[in-house]
């Protein structure tokens, strides 16, 4: 019983977790896809939606984080026995946080101060390699998630 009301919260920040990264990712693939093959203002609506999306995305993954401190307090006294895939997808999560913090606070979505576009598409990159590790990391978890599915 005691277990149950614990993992009622880290279920719920669990779910919100994949839903905000698939808007996320798809959403970042769409401000991609605008910039080769649509107008400026479609470009300009899915980073809004993608900036929104993620700055949920980032208050629920430090909520996430919080719920595992004790894991993330260890890792580095027993990184050998550690999930390589949630240590990757943890650096991954920083470095594509950054250069996306980077891309909000240059000028036209790092056309300004940060050069055309390279920013953006090493964010877009990292972005790609973030969601390939977040789909592992869900994979590894997946009896566990389904499990919180079932309860409800």
């Amino acid at each position: 019983m005691i277990r149950e009301k614990y993992m009622k919260p880290i279920f719920r920040t669990d779910l919100a977790l994949l839903i905000l990264f698939v808007l996320s990712l798809f959403s970042g693939i769409q401000i991609h896809y605008a910039s080769h093959f649509q107008s400026h203002e479609v470009w300009h609506n899915w980073s809004i939606v993608h900036t929104v999306v993620n700055i949920l995305l980032l208050g629920v993954a430090i909520v996430h984080i919080k719920q595992h401190w004790v894991w993330f307090k260890t890792m580095s006294s027993s990184l050998s026995r550690k999930s390589k895939v949630t240590i990757a997808l943890s650096i991954i999560f920083v470095l594509v946080s950054v250069t996306g913090i980077v891309l909000l606070t240059c000028a036209n979505g790092g056309k300004g101060c940060c050069g055309y576009s390279r920013i953006g598409i090493i964010h877009y990159w990292l972005g790609i390699v973030f969601g390939v590790f977040a789909l592992l990391h869900f994979i590894g978890r997946w009896k566990i998630f389904k499990k919180g599915v079932k309860r409800r």
